[in-house]
């Protein structure tokens, strides 16, 4: 696990805990007990703080980048792999566990098929949103410094003829036929 991976591990690893407790139990009670409210604040801020962080990268990105997918190619970097935030998401869902009342419990094997489904769609999730934040970002920036259109356009210049020199004091070879004169 890369240290840049802990932020997003911490911040996705609660919401899929809080995705598998809710897959496991349903309505029957809620994750930490008394203390389901600050998760789930804690989970609301912290998806947020983290979708703010990849937009600031991402807007700060932008200039060196031609394309979208190149930019959100950059920005999966910061994004934990599947591993690390299925152990998040596992020590979170232990945390929860832990400060609530005793219950029945699921089983093991039903706890870590919960929260690897929970982690992998998450992250899923996760990268198609990087994917569009890269390309509305990219194409926020283009499209605000681009020209204007003008609903008309001005007929082009023709170029003026320039007129040569001897040409201004050019003289008969001969004279006018007869037929311009006048009587």
């Amino acid at each position: 696990m890369r240290l840049r991976e802990i932020p997003g591990a911490l911040a996705l690893g609660l919401l899929a805990s809080l995705v598998a407790h809710t897959a496991l139990y349903g309505g029957e009670h809620a994750m930490g007990g008394a203390y389901n409210e600050l998760l789930l604040e804690v989970a609301a801020v912290g998806a947020t703080g983290f979708v703010a962080f990849l937009a600031a990268l991402a807007w700060m990105g932008t200039g060196t980048t031609a394309d979208g997918s190149i930019l959100a190619a950059r920005l999966r970097t910061q994004l934990p792999g599947l591993a690390p935030l299925t152990v998040a998401a596992g020590l979170w869902f232990l945390l929860g566990e832990r400060v609530e009342a005793p219950h029945f419990g699921a089983g093991i094997v039903f706890i870590l098929a919960s929260l690897l489904a929970a982690s992998w769609l998450l992250l899923a999730l996760t990268r198609s949103a990087v994917r569009l934040l890269a390309g509305a970002i990219v194409a926020i920036v283009r499209d605000a410094f681009a020209p204007r259109t003008p609903a008309w356009f001005r007929p082009a210049r023709r170029p003026l003829l320039v007129r040569r020199r001897p040409l201004l004091r050019r003289r008969f070879a001969r004279p006018p036929p007869i037929a311009n004169a006048r009587a």
